[in-house]
């Protein structure tokens, strides 16, 4: 039966603490992924940050304030109401700043919003163990440990290429 080590990623992508959410971003999108461990200085796993996290961040960002917002009422041809629509007046101080771009990405980093605990497993651990173990904790992947250094890295994803008949990494 196959191990962990056998379909592990070996080429781990990382970030250090201290990396802003915008250069956080940036990797992940450019390399395709959804999450990464974040180092210390002297390369200690001191947590996992990934698009849940900075999506967790934006969603608990205050909203913006309805000063002077009110709402009318659409009325049916039979003078009954059927709704109610954002007055024109209103909608215009609301609207600019409901994108993304509101949120300071520059001048947060990763300490601020990564899980810091990261799940672990050993190498030689069976690929059903490590399915098992990423559902009972409910994660996407979890970093290869031994000798106490970083080796490797499986996702959920690596599992589901065993189970569907390629095996290969990558």
């Amino acid at each position: 039966m196959k191990s962990v080590r056998d379909i592990m990623k070996t080429d781990v992508v990382t970030v250090r603490l201290g990396t802003t959410v915008q250069e956080l971003v940036r990797t992940l999108d450019d390399e395709g992924i959804s999450g990464v461990p974040v180092l210390d200085p002297v390369g200690r796993i001191r947590g996992v940050v990934s698009r849940t996290d900075v999506i967790r961040f934006a969603a608990r960002e205050p909203e913006l304030p309805l000063e002077g917002a009110f709402w009318e009422s659409i009325s049916t041809d039979d003078g009954g109401e059927e709704g109610y629509f954002m007055s024109p007046e209103s909608a215009a101080m609301v609207l600019p700043g409901l994108g993304l771009d509101r949120f300071t990405f520059q001048d947060l980093t990763v300490d601020e919003i990564m899980t810091p605990v990261a799940f672990t497993v050993d190498p030689e651990m069976l690929i059903w163990e490590a399915a098992e173990f990423l559902v009972r904790g409910r994660i996407h992947r979890a970093l290869v440990i031994e000798d106490e250094k970083l080796v490797g890295i499986v996702t959920a994803f690596d599992i589901l290429r065993v189970m569907a008949g390629d095996a290969s990494p990558g």
